[in-house]
């Protein structure tokens, strides 16, 4: 059978535990609320410091000292449900993987080794997860970012509207990237599982090749498929860095661009100070966004092929079976 939609299974995840994946994405919600926070206390602060009025000021850094320890201890709260998140989103999927394993015929032999089985439940199960942790996280990131987006418009529109010129770059790189990404997580997926899969299969036999008199043999094919692995492995991560150079880079020349123009709107009187300091603290917010849905869609085709090689496990089984909800 062919996989589901990579969204398909990423619903289902969410169905499997409700409660804690809408507490996860509440936290991370606050937090990135709580970053919104800082710009518009700057914002006043520095507007207050030409008004000789002290006792604002003290309450204005105090609220911001408010903020920094209320976003200190949500990270802490965040942080520990996201361990319980990750490890419940992904030992479903392995849990679920070793049962249609372990229901399949007697006579039906698993499609690959050991070695190569033992990594898709360790490293295809772990890009499972880690798209889980993502998949609401940029959600009430854009939502936010799009909060910024209208307090700078109220600012100055036609500065703002630049801000979307990075983003829409940034997006069109990362989606005809993805395919290509896709492609090289498929080939150095398939790699390790090879290495790992020969690693089973030289302990497994150790006394067979040693009677054979074949350790030479099996040692140079050993290096020739970590070789292949090596190739394939570095050919995924650099292109993956330079996908994330690429929209990173860009998002920061677009900053730099309409910072330049905040700056001549602030010099020309229609910006306070507080209103440039606000201007740039929202274009880290949105800049954070706009990075991370580029990596993010980037990721995302990473996990359809992760799902895809697990799918390949499970012989006969529907493929909503590797995500199904079990008492």
């Amino acid at each position: 059978m062919r996989p589901l939609p990579t969204w398909r299974y990423t619903l289902e995840m969410a169905r499997h535990a409700p409660r804690l994946y809408l507490l996860h994405a509440g936290l991370w919600s606050l937090m990135n609320l709580l970053s919104l926070a800082p710009g518009l206390i700057a914002r006043e602060f520095f507007d207050t410091l030409t008004g000789g009025a002290p006792l604002r000021t003290l309450s204005l850094l105090g609220m911001l000292s408010i903020v920094a320890v209320a976003t200190a201890a949500l990270w802490l709260v965040a942080g520990y449900v996201e361990i319980i998140f990750r490890f419940t989103m992904s030992g479903l999927v392995r849990r679920n993987l070793l049962r249609l394993i372990l229901a399949r015929h007697g006579a039906s032999a698993l499609p690959f080794s050991i070695g190569e089985t033992i990594s898709r439940f360790r490293d295809d199960a772990y890009a499972a997860e880690d798209n889980m942790d993502w998949s609401d996280e940029i959600i009430s990131q854009g939502i936010f970012a799009l909060i910024a987006f209208g307090i700078l418009i109220a600012i100055d529109a036609a500065t703002a509207l630049v801000v979307i010129v990075p983003m829409l770059i940034v997006t069109a790189i990362a989606q005809r990237a993805s395919v290509a990404l896709g492609r090289y997580r498929a080939a150095g997926s398939a790699a390790t599982s090879q290495v790992t899969g020969a690693i089973g299969d030289i302990v497994a036999g150790v006394a067979t090749i040693q009677a054979a008199n074949a350790e030479e043999r099996v040692l140079a094919h050993f290096r020739r498929l970590n070789e292949r692995r090596r190739s394939a492995i570095l050919a995924d991560r650099v292109f993956t860095r330079v996908v994330d150079a690429i929209t990173g880079n860009t998002v920061s020349i677009g900053i730099g661009l309409i910072m330049l123009l905040a700056a001549g709107s602030l010099r020309d009187g229609s910006m306070s100070v507080g209103d440039f300091v606000l201007f740039v603290a929202y274009l880290g917010v949105i800049a954070g966004f706009t990075t991370s849905l580029g990596q993010y869609l980037a990721h995302y085709r990473q996990t359809g092929v992760a799902f895809a090689r697990m799918d390949a496990l499970i012989g006969d089984a529907p493929p909503e079976a590797l995500v199904e909800r079990r008492g």
